[in-house]
């Protein structure tokens, strides 16, 4: 079974999404942390590896990493694109035996350097969409998982729940 590696553009995803852009305006951290969030959400259902990566948020100079709830961001070291890391990442990733990597970019150029090293490409546009589609299932699923879940193992009528309640309680 080949492993399923997703590569996120994340400031190209959040330049994408009015949510995130509007977001962004108030607080980058904030809009960061919310595409963070969807993701985690996202891949509840898909079970990949979902590696999120952002230009320069560390200006120390240095790569920093960090795993957040199941997903892999990367920050790239200072004067370092975020696409320059998707590239070194699909080229240190890919082995078409036991691999699958999908990058999401909507940069042309990324495109084109992507499919050269065999990776897939979906823009951030369709991503989001996959995003909207993941998260109203999963919510049908809470749904339906709430209304199949029996309350009771017994099913009775109001008065003996309230006089078994009041035995329970100590009350007679």
């Amino acid at each position: 079974m080949k492993t399923h590696y997703t590569i996120i553009d994340g400031y190209n995803v959040i330049g994408q999404s009015e949510e995130l852009k509007a977001a962004a305006k108030e607080s980058l951290e904030e809009a960061r942390k919310t595409l963070l969030l969807w993701l985690v959400n996202y891949n509840a259902r898909q079970q990949s590896e979902l590696i999120c990566v952002f230009d320069a948020y560390n200006t120390s100079g240095v790569e920093s990493r960090e795993y957040f709830h199941g997903i892999h961001v990367i920050y790239s070291k200072r004067d370092e694109t975020a696409d320059a890391v998707i590239e070194r990442l699909v080229y240190d990733l890919y082995d078409k035996h036991i691999t699958r990597i999908t990058v999401v970019t909507s940069d042309l150029s990324e495109q084109h350097t992507i499919f050269g090293a065999g990776a897939l490409r979906i823009s951030s546009r369709e991503f989001l969409l996959e995003l909207q589609e993941e998260k109203i299932l999963l919510e049908r699923e809470l749904m339906d998982m709430n209304e199949d879940k029996p309350r009771l193992r017994i099913p009775i009528d109001e008065e003996t729940k309230q006089r078994l309640e009041a035995l329970r309680r100590g009350f007679k």
